[in-house]
């Protein structure tokens, strides 16, 4: 059973010591640099999207170290990386299913992606959507029976050329493609959706028609959200209002936090990983480093958070999965 957490825990969960999972190491040398007296960065490499295995023994993410975004597995202490996927187009975005047995993730590019699933080792890959829509973001029911997942396929067709035009709303799948459910009418983009731990609620990114921020804190004419429903869609409440770029929202194990990425604070490009209750109120931060944290994931135990430590410079962007060991009550 998952350790419970106060607000008081939550706002000094952070530990002194952030645990980087998967970091790019450079040796330090002792000859004279000429010109730039700092190293210049030769490799560019995103691990990112981190999601821990049931257990605890394992980690998901996502990476570009072979050119193409692949899904690979490692030990939680960030030993023992393997790769899951060779596909030609990128696949990313990995979860396991509440047994640790099986993986969902999307793959595909330009706007078409589909929602795969496949053994934990990487092995029986099969393909549950195929619409020529986008479909990503899938995670599992708690039950492990079905899987959520946002698509781009309530977009008109004629809009669908048109990236400023698209729509997207969340839908959930039976495991062998059957039985496909729209669970919201968004007629905006909602994405990022995850159930609660009892299967009652989703949380979600909404993009709502207001004026807000977009992430490297330029003007935008519209904000994205932390929004809750039902499970099936119904009594919509969006959570944040701020102008701030929020997203990335997911349930804490027992269900009482719901953890969130927000560059509300700034500077651009910056993201730090907040917490808040269900219903909105109690809004704490959780990571307070100068740099990007994005991504959350909480650990079945519910004492850790994953996220992805990001770092963006221009249109570069390269990071790694780092670890916060939470503070129990």
């Amino acid at each position: 059973m998952a350790r419970q957490w106060n607000s008081a825990a939550l706002s000094a969960a952070l530990a002194l010591a952030v645990t980087v999972l998967n970091p790019l190491c450079y040796a330090q040398g002792n000859l004279p640099v000429a010109g730039n007296p700092g190293p210049r960065r030769l490799t560019k490499i995103v691990n990112s999207y981190p999601a821990p295995s049931p257990d605890g023994t394992k980690l998901l993410f996502q990476s570009n170290r072979t050119g193409v975004f692949q899904v690979y597995s490692m030990k939680a202490d960030g030993a023992e990386v393997r790769q899951l996927t060779s596909m030609p187009d990128p696949s990313y975005g990995p979860s396991y299913s509440p047994d640790g047995k099986l993986i969902a993730f999307a793959h595909g590019s330009n706007g078409q992606s589909n929602v795969y699933v496949m053994s934990a080792d990487g092995s029986a890959q099969r393909r549950l959507t195929s619409d020529g829509v986008d479909n990503s973001h899938p995670h599992w029911s708690p039950d492990g029976r079905r899987i959520v997942f946002n698509s781009s396929r309530s977009t008109p067709p004629a809009d669908r050329a048109n990236p400023d035009r698209e729509q997207d709303d969340i839908f959930t799948i039976a495991l062998d493609g059957s039985d496909l459910r729209q669970l919201t009418h968004c007629n905006t983009v909602c994405t990022y959706a995850f159930l609660s731990p009892d299967a009652t609620r989703m949380v979600y990114r909404k993009v709502t028609n207001t004026p807000g921020m977009n992430w490297d804190l330029g003007e935008a004419t519209r904000n994205s959200e932390i929004a809750v429903a039902n499970a099936d869609g119904s009594n919509e409440r969006i959570l944040t209002n701020n102008a701030a770029f929020d997203g990335w929202p997911i349930w804490s194990p027992d269900g009482k936090q719901i953890a969130f990425a927000s560059n509300r604070l700034g500077p651009a490009n910056h993201g730090q990983i907040f917490a808040m209750s269900p219903d909105g109120t109690g809004l704490r931060q959780i990571s307070a480093l100068p740099g990007s944290y994005v991504q959350p994931f909480w650990s079945a135990d519910g004492q850790q958070i994953y996220a992805y430590e990001a770092t963006e410079v221009g249109d570069d962007e390269w990071g790694d999965v780092v670890a916060f060991r939470l503070n129990p009550r």
